[in-house]
C-alpha cells in the first residue's frame, strides 16, 4: 500500500513540475489572453526610445515597432523603462515579454536570450568634450573613457585602436551619469552607439569623426519563448522586406543603418 501511494504521489509531483513548466512560457495567445503586450524600452533616447515630455507619450523607431507588433496580435501595450542592467532581468523575471532597447545582438548573447534579425544597425562612436583637446581616437591614449554597465562598446573601442594604446575605463549605471561626469570632468570621453550620443550632445561637446563596430539591434526575449519568438520574427522579417521598417526610421529622423 505505501508503495502504491508513494508512486502515486510521484506521478503528482511530476505533472505539478510539468504544469508549472508549461505555464512559464509567455505564447502569443497567453498574451492574448491578458490583452496586453509588456515591452522594454529606452525613455531618454530621441529617434529611438524617448518619452516626450511635452506630450506624455513615447515615440521613437522601437517605440512603433513595439506598438506595430502589439497591434497585429490585437492588444494594448504597456510600456515599462529599462536600463542596460535591467533588461535582461526583467525578460528573465517575465516582468517584460520583449525588449526594444538599443540591445545589440552578439553571439554570446544568443547562446542566453532570443533576438529578431536586426531592426537598425549604428556604429559605436565617443563623444568628448570640445575643450578637452581631443580631436581623433588616438588622442585618447591614457584617458578615462566613461561606459555603462555590461556594455560592448569598450572592447569595441579596444578592438579598433589596437594595440599600443592605454585606456582606462570607468562604468556607469545609465548615459545620463556619464554625462554629468564628463561635464565634471571625471572622465574624459563617452563611448556608444551614436544614436544614444546624439541625445547627450550640447554646445560643449563634439562627437569624433571615427565610427566603428556596427551595432546590430534586435528585439530581445526568453529563449524558452520559442513560439513567441517565431511569430516577432516573422514580423520583423517582413517589415524589413517590405519597406515598413525603413519608413519608420526616416518618419523618426535617424540615418540608414551603418554599414561599415
Amino acid at each position: 500500500m505505501k508503495k502504491i501511494l508513494f508512486i502515486v504521489l510521484a506521478i503528482m509531483l511530476v505533472l505539478a513540475f510539468s504544469a508549472c513548466s508549461d505555464s512559464g512560457e509567455v505564447t502569443v495567445e497567453s498574451i492574448k489572453e491578458r490583452g496586453v503586450l509588456r515591452v522594454g524600452v529606452k525613455d531618454s533616447l530621441i529617434g529611438m526610445g524617448y518619452l516626450n515630455p511635452e506630450t506624455g507619450e513615447y515615440e521613437g523607431l522601437e517605440i512603433d515597432i513595439a506598438r506595430a507588433i502589439a497591434e497585429e496580435m490585437g492588444v494594448d501595450i504597456e510600456f515599462l523603462v529599462v536600463t542596460p542592467t535591467t533588461r535582461l532581468q526583467m525578460i528573465d523575471s517575465g516582468d517584460i515579454d520583449i525588449s526594444l532597447s538599443n540591445f545589440t545582438i552578439t553571439e554570446e548573447r544568443k547562446m542566453s536570450y532570443h533576438f529578431t534579425a536586426p531592426y537598425y544597425t549604428d556604429a559605436v562612436g565617443v563623444m568628448v568634450l570640445k575643450s578637452s583637446g581631443i580631436e581623433s581616437l588616438e588622442d585618447l591614449d591614457g584617458k578615462t573613457v566613461g561606459v555603462t554597465m555590461s556594455s560592448t562598446s569598450a572592447q569595441s573601442l579596444k578592438d579598433y585602436l589596437g594595440e599600443g594604446y592605454e585606456l582606462s575605463f570607468d562604468e556607469f549605471e545609465d548615459h545620463a551619469a556619464i554625462k554629468l561626469a564628463l561635464s565634471a570632468g571625471a572622465i574624459d570621453a563617452h563611448c556608444v552607439d551614436t544614436v544614444v550620443l546624439s541625445t547627450y550632445m550640447d554646445d560643449t561637446t563634439m562627437i569624433l569623426e571615427d565610427r566603428f563596430a556596427a551595432q546590430p539591434f534586435g528585439v530581445v526575449s526568453k529563449l524558452s519563448n520559442t513560439e513567441l519568438n517565431a511569430y516577432v520574427d516573422g514580423l520583423i522579417d517582413k517589415w524589413l522586406s517590405d519597406g515598413t521598417i525603413d519608413a519608420m526610421r526616416e518618419a523618426n529622423g535617424l540615418l540608414p543603418s551603418f554599414e561599415g
